[in-house]
């Protein structure tokens, strides 16, 4: 048990966070979305309106409060419920192109014969197989490697024994690595996103995923979404922000290392992506410009650095950041695009990612039409009142039986909360069954405020209530009619569409069927949907599958220049059918 103490102007939340504690609170403190409860178990903390807001009379008897409205007036003990969300289930996976990744890796070292002559091996080396690289200069890090080469052949001379033929690896034209065939060769790829992070482990000369883990964004407990990160950076917490993300990005790795049981020394290359605003927290660039018209940020470019100079942990390779489009249209999207070949696609075609910021893409005529809606949390679990992340026990299922709801849990586990998916399914069985009107409302026969799905381990009713309703209309609404705005743009409709690629852990898992019978995604498409998973963590693999020639960078350079960006909030016909979407007229 911690003891702390506590400035009679703070609050417990505030408190517990110094100490290192984490509380998810995804409003930023504001008292409203109700994640940051504890229970005091002795002790005076007087009860808040959001405190009433938020639990029973019964819940508030035994102790429950929200900590960012809890002023303790005496000494107290609390517990922190175990929210489940270091245990958090991300989808890191993608719909992987083994052709193309085999092609790629294959272009990974070239062998040389090392000659008994008393050239240097510097000079040897940027001359082997003919590279006309006789006159470059080796960088420092590159004469490093060279050192590690003379060293095994001073071993060699000493011994008399054969010269081996050694390979060369490359990255972006500079060397990376001398040594044998079979020497491990490993990249990272990571997606840095509002709600979880997701890492890849890739053996660079063969494409093969060696390890994958995700873990929940921990600056979740300074917002859910990006304008609370942007506000709390501008309000002092950018360093902190900055601090949480990279501490992360090093446990990633090292969780990536002990998966495949290899060490960190052998990572040669890491690429990151992410939404504009990850990606300024984590290199502690000013959001002070992010979050207001024009909505400029400090860069959308590629940028490039040695690990010692972003991270702590004992790497020594180059980091790429890939370039995004906008601040909203961010390089998570960039990496999706090229994951998926969009911009090849001979037919129009759309991607979308089903997120807090609603990130969507139309490739057409050889255009790239993109734009981004603020869905806000409601799909992540945030500000639904039993919501949660996709955590062991988060209700991802719901069906309508018998009179009452069944539902199932992410690894069968007793229930926690609702995950987005499983909001989605309450919804659209709700509306089935009779217990949802059309405009979202219940009805007379039901109680007004909610609908009971399950009790979780402590015995508290998990329920649905109205503003659950209203957080998913206003959510489904915000995608479906970016969407509709999109292909209205570019003068195409829902038959003209070739393929519909949903991106995100909350396409992955999504029951179309609902999804559909919600209105989140328009019942022609469904037919030609494809769940592509994770595809930013999927488009910085990819980067990282080709290290002899530079032309992955042009790549990523032509989709952001060609990638053209409209603005929703500006679009009268996003505005017209923005109100109209928020009702389940079409649900049947």
């Amino acid at each position: 048990m911690a003891e702390i103490r506590i400035d009679s102007r703070e609050n417990l939340l505030k408190a517990l966070r110094a100490t290192g504690a984490y509380l998810p609170a995804i409003c930023g403190g504001r008292g409203s979305c109700g994640k940051c409860a504890v229970r005091v178990i002795s002790g005076s903390v007087p009860v808040s309106d959001s405190d009433r807001a938020r639990f029973s009379p019964a819940e508030l008897e035994d102790g429950w409060r929200l900590a960012c409205a809890a002023f303790p007036v005496s000494e107290i003990v609390v517990e922190i419920p175990e929210s489940g969300e270091r245990q958090f289930s991300a989808v890191s996976g993608f719909a992987e192109t083994k052709t193309e990744i085999n092609a790629n890796a294959a272009q990974w070292g070239e062998e040389f014969v090392l000659k008994k002559n008393p050239a240097s091996f510097a000079r040897q080396v940027t001359g082997a197989a003919g590279g006309g690289e006789t006159k470059r200069e080796l960088a420092l890090a590159e004469l490093n490697e060279v050192s590690k080469l003379a060293h095994a052949q001073g071993e060699i001379y000493k011994s008399a024994a054969q010269t081996d033929n050694f390979y060369i690896y490359r990255d972006r034209g500079k060397i990376i690595h001398i040594g044998g065939k079979t020497d491990p060769l490993y990249g990272v790829a990571v997606d840095i996103g509002t709600t979880t992070l997701g890492f890849a482990l890739v053996e660079l000369r063969t494409g093969k995923i060696a390890a994958r883990c995700s873990s929940v964004n921990r600056q979740r407990e300074m917002g859910g979404d990006v304008i609370s990160r942007i506000q709390s950076a501008n309000n002092g917490n950018l360093l902190a922000l900055s601090g949480i993300a990279r501490a992360q990005i090093d446990e990633g790795i090292a969780a990536l290392c002990a998966e495949a049981g290899t060490r960190s020394r052998d990572i040669y290359k890491l690429a990151i992506t992410g939404n504009t605003t990850m990606l300024h927290l984590l290199l502690n660039l000013s959001c002070h410009t992010l979050g207001q018209a024009p909505f400029t940020p400090v860069t959308l470019d590629m940028v490039f650095a040695r690990y010692g100079e972003i991270f702590s942990g004992d790497l020594s390779c180059e980091v790429a950041i890939l370039p995004g489009i906008s601040t909203y249209v961010g390089a998570d999207i960039t990496a999706g695009l090229f994951f998926t070949g969009l911009r090849e696609h001979k037919a129009p075609a759309v991607l979308v990612d089903i997120g807090t910021n609603g990130e969507m893409a139309l490739a057409y005529n050889g255009k790239i039409l993109c734009t981004a809606t603020a869905a806000g949390p409601a799909f992540e679990g945030g500000n639904i009142l039993w919501g949660t992340g996709s955590v062991p026990g988060a209700i991802s299922g719901v069906r309508f039986h018998n009179g009452a709801f069944e539902t199932r849990t992410i690894g069968d586990k007793p229930p926690a909360g609702i995950c987005g998916t499983g909001v989605i399914d309450t919804v659209y069985e709700g509306l089935r069954a009779g217990l949802i009107l059309p405009s979202g409302r219940f009805t007379k026969t039901e109680p007004p405020n909610e609908l009971f799905l399950a009790k979780n381990q402590d015995g508290r009713d998990i329920v649905f209530c109205q503003k659950d309703i209203r957080e998913l209309q206003l959510a489904k609404s915000a995608i479906r009619s970016g969407l509709d705005a999109l292909l209205n743009h570019a003068g195409l409709g829902y038959n003209d569409i070739h393929t519909l690629y949903i991106a995100g852990g909350f396409g992955f898992n999504l029951n179309m069927e609902s999804a559909a019978g919600v209105g989140l995604i328009p019942a022609p498409l469904v037919p030609k949907t494809n769940l592509a998973g994770n595809c930013a963590l999927g488009g910085a693999v990819k980067y990282l599958l080709n290290g002899r020639v530079s032309a992955y960078d042009e790549t990523l350079r032509e989709i952001v220049e060609c990638a053209e960006e409209f603005n929703l909030p500006d679009d009268k016909y996003f505005n017209e059918h923005f109100i109209d979407n928020i009702n389940f007229d079409n649900w049947e």
